[in-house]
């Protein structure tokens, strides 16, 4: 990236750049960054924006699907006012090439045009709706804290380079935060230039990057175009990590009503999160601080129905506990279902699934697998013994269930290694397991299973005991698809933990992995798969991951 874009010149000629009696960096704002070539695929939530067909050329970040975050002076009459910037749709045509590392070639990122813009009045900061969704390319989530002076940046934009005036590739910088404002970050480092304004400013948390600020102002020292005797590299950014309510509020627009509920299992306890559907996380609070502590919690599940999330824990008594999330936000404590669904060994897994008006319970226990439903006023039947009704497997590892349209609740397996599927039927009846190695193809030795229906699909990933994970489909009509590989976005690992669900006809599934993380991605409505991302916020490692879909 490189150097200070003029607030009223946008060719080739740039206004001299002053400072305040304060020393502060005033006047022209940034246009590009000159670092180095992004390696293929690198930063893909980084856009190049083209306003007015060629008459003015600026950097974005992708939050979401659907909205970038870039610099208001990029689309204002005036750059120098850029909270004069009305809000609505651009005056001059805007497009964004998003996620193409070499501009040349069209075979990767997308191509959109932005529809609509919200300003910041306080700040040198839009937000840029696109036409329609994109899918397969990294989101930059808003920093949860503010920068620290000293601290270590990055960043990547499409600007101008020392020796390039117009760079076909994107190209990437290191800075280090100085003076942090209310609403601005003071950068030095790498020079930031003509074409970077709006590109983004990033830290990595555990690994997982997160946007600081999106660059505005530079001094452009080393520039291709800038006076020589002009060696400051200092540009300024304008700050996001104060304004991640705002950008929520902002994209609504966009929003389903529909919640990706995640239960994380880690070292220091049970912990609970929430996904919107523009990808945005909640913080994980502490399940167990407001609904009771359970002893040695050894395994947990959840499903919802009407917006109430069911949250089912295994102690380290073998017993079976159930609590609840209200709609409201409220909970209610965890309680010992012993009584309800009657004594069984002691139970070492479990998996849950709503039915439409109540829940589908699945344990495992002393090497059987069995069966417990609970009605739509929340009483629930007697543990059943499915290992009685369809057939006893050896060495019985995992559990897993999903629900199919018809009132089919599907039941899955690990068993020797090997994944293995029988469904209840809505009349009561059971069919027989059937081995999923032997129904289709490109599976090998299995660990870990998690289905998710969505209609009369059964969506399932399994996880390899030699590394790695794959998705398939059992069609409606019972038929297997091959399984593809996810580990280009899961990782090749041996999984410790996998889980599924179906949030609003989109399939989604999580993975924590053996050093330690929570990797999540989800396959849209059409087929497509976004980009994996790296979950974070809950205290200690963990060990399990489960998921469900909520609305409201």
């Amino acid at each position: 990236m490189s150097g200070k874009r003029s607030r009223t010149a946008w060719a080739a000629a740039l206004l001299t750049a002053t400072v305040s009696a304060t020393g502060t960096l005033t006047g022209t704002a940034a246009e590009a960054l000159d670092g180095d070539v992004a390696a293929s695929g690198a930063s893909s939530f980084t856009a190049k924006i083209d306003i007015g067909d060629g008459a003015r050329s600026c950097s974005g970040t992708l939050i979401n699907n659907q909205w970038m975050i870039t610099a208001a002076s990029c689309f204002a009459d005036d750059p120098a006012q850029p909270t004069s910037l009305p809000a609505g749709a651009p005056k001059l045509k805007s497009t964004a090439m998003i996620g193409r590392t070499d501009l040349t070639t069209t075979t990767t990122g997308e191509v959109r045009d932005i529809t609509q813009l919200i300003p910041r009045t306080d700040r040198d900061l839009v937000l840029a709706k696109l036409s329609t969704p994109v899918y397969g390319l990294s989101f930059l989530h808003p920093a949860t804290s503010a920068p620290e002076a000293g601290e270590t940046l990055k960043g990547a934009g499409y600007g101008r380079t020392k020796d390039t005036w117009v760079p076909d590739t994107l190209h990437s910088a290191a800075f280090t935060s100085k003076t942090v404002q209310a609403t601005t970050l003071d950068i030095d480092g790498t020079p930031v230039c003509k074409g970077d304004t709006g590109a983004p400013v990033f830290r990595e948390n555990d690994g997982r990057p997160e946007l600081a600020a999106i660059a505005t102002n530079s001094w452009q020292g080393g520039c291709l175009g800038t006076d020589p005797a002009e060696t400051r590299t200092g540009a300024q950014g304008s700050r996001v990590d104060d304004i991640r309510s705002w950008i929520t509020e902002n994209t609504a627009s966009t929003l389903s009503i529909w919640n990706t509920q995640m239960l994380a299992k880690t070292s220091t306890g049970l912990y609970h999160g929430m996904r919107n559907s523009n990808g945005d996380w909640t913080n994980f609070g502490d399940v167990q601080k407001v609904a009771g502590t359970i002893t040695d919690i050894a395994y947990a599940a959840d499903a919802a129905i009407k917006g109430k999330n069911y949250i089912f824990a295994v102690g380290g008594d073998g017993h079976v506990y159930e609590a609840n999330r209200r709609p409201t936000g409220g909970w209610e404590a965890f309680r010992d279902l012993t009584g309800e669904l009657g004594t069984k060994p002691a139970f070492t897994k479990i998996a849950v699934t709503s039915t439409g008006p109540g829940l589908a319970l699945i344990g495992l226990a002393g090497g059987k697998v069995y069966h417990a439903t609970q009605d739509s006023d929340e009483k629930w039947s007697k543990w059943g013994d499915v290992t009685n009704l369809l057939g006893a497997l050896d060495d019985i590892t995992q559990v897993t269930t999903g629900q199919t349209t018809g009132g089919d609740t599907q039941i899955g397996v690990v068993a020797g290694t090997k994944a293995y599927h029988a469904i209840r039927h809505s009349d009561g009846t059971w069919s027989k397991w059937g081995h999923i190695n032997q129904a289709t193809t490109n599976i090998g030795p299995v660990n870990g299973m998690a289905f998710a229906g969505i209609g009369g699909d059964l969506q399932v990933v399994l996880t390899n005991s030699t590394g790695g994970i794959k998705h398939g489909i059992r069609a409606a009509d019972g038929s297997w698809s091959a399984f593809g590989s996810l580990n280009s976005k899961l990782g090749a690992d041996t999984m410790i933990s996998v889980g599924a669900a179906a949030v609003s006809g989109e399939f989604q599934t999580a993975v924590v992995t053996p050093d330690g993380k929570i990797k999540h991605t989800l396959r849209h409505a059409n087929g497509k798969w976004d980009a994996t991302e790296q979950v974070v916020g809950y205290p200690g490692t963990p060990q399990s991951v489960a998921l469900t879909g909520s609305a409201g």
